[in-house]
């Protein structure tokens, strides 16, 4: 069981930005990180995760590390790779949640980090099928994602965080 000041939050996302920016500014979780879905499939089959921090694009990893499939995509684009490929990247953390989903993981809760205000039938159609999933706007103050930590906190560490106050 968790202690509330060792949340454990995965970062799943392509580059360093926000693990550095969560650790400095949301303090109080352990955090962890991964850079690709099967990165964050393996960490949540051995470490005890309580929150995923999820990016959506994913840009700057390789081409074979993207979950979704490109072939797929580009008959969808009709024959354009580029456009499958950029779909792909553009989309990834919604494949990656997918996959954690499929892998048995679509229990933990999620905070996507892309802003849903404009897409309200996508966020909706989404929200159906992945009930603990969350997300925040690029613009989102420390505060905030904390409070949201918090309250997407599974009962377990809830519990032990009552316990201490």
């Amino acid at each position: 069981m968790s202690e509330p000041s060792s949340l454990r939050v995965l970062i799943v996302e392509d580059g360093d930005e926000y693990l550095e920016n969560l650790r400095r500014f949301v303090i109080g979780p352990h955090y962890l990180q991964a850079h690709s879905g099967d990165e964050a499939i393996a960490l949540l089959s051995r470490e005890p995760i309580d929150i995923l921090y999820l990016d959506m694009r994913f840009d700057r990893i390789p081409t074979a590390d993207l979950m979704g499939d490109l072939d797929a995509a580009t008959r969808e684009h009709n024959g354009d790779s580029l456009r499958a490929l950029r779909f792909l990247q553009n989309n990834q953390g919604l494949f990656i949640l997918e996959g954690l989903r499929r892998a048995g993981f679509g229990h933990v809760p999620v905070i996507l980090s892309y802003d849903f205000s404009r897409e309200p039938k996508r966020w909706i159609h989404l929200k159906g099928i992945h009930p603990s999933l969350a997300w925040v706007p690029d613009a989102v103050s420390p505060g905030e994602i904390s409070a949201l930590m918090h309250q997407l906190r599974p009962p377990q560490t809830r519990a032990a965080k009552d316990a201490c106050d």
